[in-house]
Parts: C-alpha cells; sequence; structure tokens
C-alpha cells in the first residue's frame, strides 16, 4: 500500500503545475495545499477550510478503503477531497470553471491529451478518471447572526494499480 500521506503530496504538485488552474485561483502556486493532520497548524479541517484565503485549494486525504476491480482483485482505493475558494468577486474564476480545470487542466510537461482527469497523479495509481470526480457545494455558518462561508467540495479517489498481497 502506498501511504496517503506520499499521494497527498503528489496531489498538491499535479495541481501547483497546471499553469491555467493557478491562474484561475489569482497566480501564485502557493495557495495550493495539503491538510496534514498532526501538525501544529493543521488539526482542524473546518477550521483550515474556514481559514483559506479566496483563490485557495485545499486537498486533504479522506480515507482508504478496498476496492475490487474487475476479475475479482483487491486494491486500495484512497479518497480525497479537493477543497475550493473561489478568486475575488471581480475575477471570471466560477467555482464551475475550477472544477471545470480540476479535470481538464494540463500539468506542465504532460502530454496533451493528460488532463488531470487521465494524469497519473502517483506513478502506482491508476488515474481519477477510473472513478469520476464529483463536486459540491458546502455552506457553513459562521456567525450567530447567520452568516455563511460558501466553497465547493471536489471528492475524487486514485486507486493503487498493485493489489494487497501480490501482483
Amino acid at each position: 500500500m502506498i501511504n496517503p500521506k506520499t499521494i497527498l503530496g503528489e496531489w498538491v504538485t499535479a495541481l501547483q503545475s497546471c499553469p491555467d488552474l493557478v491562474s484561475a485561483i489569482g497566480g501564485d502556486g502557493d495557495n495550493i495545499r495539503a491538510f496534514m493532520e498532526g501538525l501544529a497548524n493543521d488539526n482542524n479541517l473546518r477550521l483550515a477550510i474556514l481559514q483559506m484565503p479566496l483563490g485557495s485549494i485545499l486537498v486533504a486525504w479522506n480515507g482508504t478503503a478496498p476496492r475490487r476491480l474487475t476479475g475479482g482483485s483487491l486494491h486500495f482505493a484512497h479518497r480525497f477531497s479537493i477543497y475550493l475558494r473561489a478568486p475575488e468577486q471581480d475575477s471570471t474564476a466560477t467555482y464551475a470553471d475550477l472544477f471545470w480545470l480540476l479535470v481538464s487542466a494540463i500539468p506542465t510537461g504532460a502530454p496533451s491529451w493528460a488532463s488531470l482527469l487521465h494524469f497519473q497523479i502517483d506513478p502506482d495509481c491508476y488515474p481519477m478518471d477510473m472513478e469520476l470526480p464529483s463536486a459540491q457545494r458546502n455552506t457553513v455558518v459562521v456567525s450567530a447572526d447567520g452568516a455563511t462561508l460558501d466553497y465547493f467540495e471536489v471528492q475524487a479517489t486514485l486507486v493503487e494499480q498493485g493489489n494487497p498481497g501480490g501482483e
């Protein structure tokens, strides 16, 4: 099994290597980061989401589960959430644009057909096109007067190519 922390770092690297995606969030690749439990400043995912600046992306590992592929072999399937905060309101990048880019942007150095949907985030995992990503709006009440924070969550799964115990 691949350490999910390794894949989490590879997600961030892959997203940061997509010029169109980085440009859409304001041009700063450092606004794409991983949520790492256990670090002094990242122990609360909800708080990390609330503190995301406009025009940023946060990638979090949600867990790993067994997955049976055609032919009956078992594989590890790693589930990730990619949290999106759109840039300032005068930007042309909407949540729909950001989701589209998470599927269609091409990482630097990748072949023209290898959009993120078909790109191997980890060399030992299938691309996320094996189980298509989904996107949903989330709203969090942030004050007693009912003020809310909207953000989008994209869920994506990467399935390991090998299986536990061999092959």
